[in-house]
């Protein structure tokens, strides 16, 4: 097997850490219906159920830079899927909300992991033309995790069989850590470690009949020009604006709200007057409009461009924000009103799945330059980890002492403010190679439009 076929083979064993990713976060949504009949659980208490994963999260991703740098990607992907696996056996087995929330942060420091590693495995195993399709691959895996956790949930709720649900994250760690073993390591991290037959061997597989030795030469001079850099060179001056973006998208990825939706669809759907069997079969719809949108985008990534689509992604985000705070407050929320604020919903989760979602994780590791690229990442996955648990704690004390409708118009403003954000400061990346994005930065030059 060789060329582009050996190309969508890999990114997609490596993209099952983004399955791993979305299964953790939709399994918790429907199982925390149920863990609150075993454990008690206040708001408060309930946020750190949810978030305590994260707490690993920011760990493992800030971690994942520079350990990624140092061993390589592929090996520390194999790692993060043992780390997972173990995770979430001890979540099944936990006796106390306490055993629960310790092993949810050991599956966090894989997660974590596997969000800063796994894009930037396959940006740099990509040929430039498929990059960002084969990048998006990773926000696909990602919203069919989240879709199996809703149809989990839904087979294993009238059993309330909660340890089941977070217990079967397992199955997916252990494919990851079987087709991980057997695919190679990227060939800029070989050129970087000068083990210059492997990278051969590898673009000649990745690239077919393309012309390997020019490939070669152009990443080792971006090498040569990097030799003397050090993690320092995160915060020289040609480096800092993309960080800035970088850290931006990864913290406004979050701030709009997409895992307050994720983590607490069920409940908030329950609140409408639906039931738990009807909010979580609900679910399930939602994850398929997810994958479905996240496929647009995929199709439309490297034709219509990074930019563009955030934008177009944005304004419908900020509609599907005004229309669920106000289900919130019309008269009664039954029957009709139940199914607007789950078009609302739908909308908002059609927006993400078609822009944010995927582009994000998608630009990460094209903005960032090759010496630097894992740790830079890493810190940006860090931001979004950060970011992700804030949500992810203060959102149901948010709900409880302010209502549905503030904190979702809250949101709205906040995806306005991004859109500004983008429009201003997000270069756009498409048709172009990793090492003429980094000659640009190099030279002071974005190119925004």
């Amino acid at each position: 097997m060789s060329g582009r076929r050996f190309v969508y083979v890999v990114a997609c064993v490596a993209a099952i850490g983004g399955l791993l990713f979305g299964y953790d976060i939709g399994i918790i949504s429907g199982a925390l219906l149920f863990i609150e009949n075993d454990f008690p659980l206040t708001p408060f208490l309930t946020g750190v159920v949810v978030s305590s994963i994260l707490i690993g999260a920011v760990i493992g991703a800030g971690a994942s830079g520079a350990l990624g740098d140092r061993l390589g990607r592929r090996k520390l992907v194999l790692i993060a899927a043992v780390i997972f696996a173990v995770g979430s056996i001890g979540m099944a087995f936990s006796p106390t909300v306490s055993v629960l929330i310790l092993f949810r942060i050991v599956a966090g420091l894989a997660v974590g992991a596997a969000s800063a590693l796994v894009p930037t495995y396959i940006s740099e195993i990509s040929p430039t033309d498929l990059r960002g399709t084969l990048s998006s691959v990773f926000q696909l895996a990602i919203t069919l995790g989240i879709l199996l956790a809703y149809v989990v949930n839904f087979a294993l709720a009238g059993a309330e069989a909660w340890r089941w649900m977070l217990g079967l994250a397992a199955v997916p760690a252990v494919i990851l850590f079987v087709g991980m073993y057997m695919v190679p390591e990227t060939p800029r991290w070989l050129i970087k470690n000068n083990l210059m037959d492997e990278a051969r061997a590898v673009l000649r597989r990745s690239r077919g009949r393309e012309d390997v030795e020019q490939e070669i030469k152009e990443i080792q001079q971006v090498e040569r020009e990097e030799s003397q850099t050090e993690a320092r060179e995160l915060l020289a001056p040609w480096v800092r604006p993309m960080l800035v973006v970088g850290i931006g998208l990864a913290m406004l990825q979050q701030f709009v709200g997409i895992n307050t939706i994720i983590y607490y669809a069920p409940t908030i759907i329950n609140d409408t007057g639906l039931g738990a069997s009807a909010s979580i079969l609900a679910t399930v719809g939602i994850g398929v409009v997810n994958v479905l949108f996240t496929l647009v985008a995929i199709w439309l990534i490297d034709k219509l461009g990074r930019k563009k689509l955030l934008l177009y992604g944005l304004t419908g985000m900020t509609l599907g924000t005004i229309i669920l705070g106000l289900g919130f407050v019309l008269p009664s929320l039954s029957g009709v009103v139940s199914y607007i604020t789950l078009g609302g919903m739908l909308l908002y989760i059609a927006s993400f799945a078609a822009s944010f979602g995927p582009i994000v994780w998608v630009m990460l590791p094209e903005i960032f330059p090759l010496q630097i690229r894992g740790s830079a990442v890493g810190v940006s996955s860090l931001s979004n980890w950060v970011a992700n648990f804030i949500v992810a704690l203060l959102f149901p004390v948010l709900i409880a002492a302010l209502g549905e409708t503030p904190v979702f118009w809250s949101l709205g403003l906040i995806c306005i403010l991004s859109m500004v954000f983008v429009y201003f400061l997000v270069p756009e990346t498409m048709g172009r190679s990793l090492e003429e994005i980094e000659e640009d930065l190099r030279k002071g030059v974005t190119v925004t439009s």
